[in-house]
C-alpha cells in the first residue's frame, strides 16, 4: 500500500530558550537525514517540503497501517508535528475497478472507446 503523509508544525511559537532551539534543530536535522535514507532505500517514493513552509510531505510504501504508524512515530519530529496519514488507492487498481463496475452495469459503450 502507499500512503500520503503530511506534517504540519502546528501552533508552536517562538521565542524558545536556546536549549530548546538547539534540540529542535537537532530533531529537524535527524528527521531529514532519516527521511533521506528512507528515500534512498525506496521506502519513501517521493517527498519534500512545500516551499516556504514548516511542513513535510511524502509518499511512503508500507505493508500496513501499523508499519506507517511505527515509522512516523520513530521520527524525532513526531512529537513536535501534527500528522495526517492518508492511505492511497493506486490509479491502476481504481481503473480496473471502474472498468469492471462499468461492465457489471452493462455500460459497454463506455468501455469500447476505440
Amino acid at each position: 500500500m502507499i500512503y500520503l503523509v503530511i506534517t504540519d508544525r502546528g501552533g508552536q511559537t517562538f521565542p524558545r530558550s536556546p536549549e530548546d532551539l538547539e534540540l529542535l534543530f537537532d530533531q529537524l536535522v535527524d528527521t531529514l537525514e532519516i527521511l533521506s535514507k528512507l528515500k534512498a532505500k525506496g521506502k519513501i517514493l517521493a517527498g519534500g517540503m512545500p516551499s516556504g513552509q514548516r511542513k513535510h510531505t511524502f509518499i511512503i510504501e508500507a505493508e500496513s497501517n501499523n508499519e506507517v504508524t511505527e515509522l512516523v512515530q520513530r521520527l524525532p519530529l513526531w512529537i513536535e508535528h501534527k500528522w495526517e496519514i492518508i492511505p492511497l488507492e493506486t490509479w491502476d487498481h481504481h481503473l480496473d475497478f471502474i472498468n469492471q463496475y462499468r461492465e457489471e452495469l452493462g455500460l459497454k459503450y463506455l468501455i469500447d472507446r476505440d
